[in-house]
């Protein structure tokens, strides 16, 4: 069993929602944890009640309204359940004292993603002070950085990244900007009203892009995340 950190305060829902579709695909088994501060995946999926516990959506496996990480994994074994049962736990983090110590010291990948707005820039490196502070056997950890709804301008990545510089944390060298266009806005939001998770028109350009991400946090070859790409775009809902 692997799992993922997904950190920062950008809306992360679009890109865990397509990367668990690929994981799916190709035969792994996904849990999702939504430790977003309003709970956003339940207006992804339909479901509007104020706790929702575990659901399956589209193959995947989300949870949501848990208070921490200890609160759900008790939860899965009341069900029978367990985290060891899933192939990835990928959690997308706003708050990121959801994960104790220890999950985020054995987490198999810790991933910033940030879109370049200023709010998301300077919330997510005080939501990285509080974690460090509150567990200073962190500091050195490697993250990488994913930057969504990236268009052309003239912020360089040099720059967003002189953001966070200060603190002890290592940064991996690559970074994967997630193209943002109308054809990927309209895919998203038809999607959502659908409850099913579109990909067939996603464009080419954030295609290419997911598969690198994909790559780097599976070691799969390009061949394997090449066939999972094609079979997501298949797979209906």
């Amino acid at each position: 069993m692997k799992h993922w950190i997904f950190a920062g305060v950008s809306d992360k829902r679009e890109l865990l929602l397509y990367l668990s579709k690929i994981l799916t695909a190709n035969g792994h088994r996904v849990l999702l944890v939504d430790a977003t501060e309003q709970c956003k995946y339940k207006y992804s999926i339909g479901v509007h009640e104020d706790e929702m516990p575990l659901t399956e959506f589209c193959g995947i496996d989300i949870a949501s309204g848990y208070a921490n990480a200890l609160e759900l994994f008790n939860d899965l074994d009341r069900n029978g359940e367990s985290e060891l049962s899933y192939d990835y736990i990928m959690y997308d983090l706003e708050n990121p004292g959801f994960c104790g110590q220890d999950i985020w010291a054995e987490a198999d990948a810790i991933v910033w993603v940030t879109s370049f707005e200023r709010y998301a820039l300077e919330k997510s490196k005080e939501q990285f002070e509080k974690l460090l502070e509150q567990y200073p056997e962190l500091q050195g950890m490697k993250v990488r950085r994913v930057y969504v709804q990236s268009v052309d301008s003239r912020l360089s990545e040099h720059y967003i990244r002189s953001f966070v510089s200060s603190l002890p944390i290592v940064w991996h060298e690559d970074f994967i900007e997630m193209p943002w266009d109308e054809t990927n806005v309209a895919v998203r939001l038809e999607s959502e009203h659908a409850r099913t998770i579109g990909f067939k028109r996603v464009t080419r350009s954030y295609k290419k892009a997911l598969k690198e991400l994909i790559e780097q946090l599976t070691e799969w070859d390009s061949p394997i995340t090449r066939k999972a790409l094609r079979y997501a775009e298949r797979r209906r809902a």
